[in-house]
């Protein structure tokens, strides 16, 4: 089966990564991490940062940890996010990367990754590189280029030795309905 190219209505700007759609799916994963009684990060990496407003929801919703670090491959967000969270008081590192080379170096037993931009990746040898003792929160759509048709296909792509959620929950983008899997464990 063929997943068709979605193209976003919302515009490529921080505007745009707050569509109700994208905010209401942050917060769907820090309720997620609350009740798996995960709220204390040393680093969180958040892969695929775009515009970086995944750290400020992650501090209103009450997750805490000691920096982030963003990494997205367009540098401009990379340099905007980098302001945002100077503005925002929130202690971080941008990276203009490409999240297949990240090095995890200072991931360890008490780090979060977060990547909710899977379904706009085509590749995912990042997972390989993600050590064994972080919590690791995934999500992907299934009507994107990248995105998985199924909750089991997504679920399968990202094995995990201990895993704490996983499931799928309807959204609506301004173009469309659609799912978006969540999977938050431990690889």
């Amino acid at each position: 089966m063929r997943i068709r190219h979605l193209l976003e209505t919302s515009p490529d700007t921080f505007q745009g990564s707050l569509t109700p759609d994208l905010i209401a799916s942050k917060i769907w994963m820090c309720q997620q991490l609350k009740e798996s009684k995960r709220t204390k990060f040393s680093t969180i990496y958040i892969l695929g940062s775009w515009y970086g407003n995944m750290g400020y929801v992650l501090k209103k919703c009450g997750i805490k940890f000691k920096k982030i670090i963003n990494v997205d491959q367009d540098q401009k967000r990379v340099k905007f996010s980098q302001e945002l969270y100077k503005k925002l008081k929130i202690p971080s590192e941008n990276k203009w990367a490409d999240v297949n080379t990240v090095d995890f170096m200072e991931a360890d037993q008490d780090s979060l990754i977060i990547n909710t931009s899977i379904s706009d990746m085509l590749k995912h040898r990042w997972f390989s590189s993600v050590p064994i003792g972080p919590l690791i929160a995934l999500q992907s759509r299934n009507n994107a280029e990248g995105g998985h048709a199924r909750l089991v296909d997504f679920d399968e792509l990202f094995p995990m030795r201990e895993v704490l959620y996983v499931n799928e929950r309807q959204f609506s983008d301004p173009e469309t309905d659609y799912l978006r899997f969540m999977k938050i464990g431990v690889k």
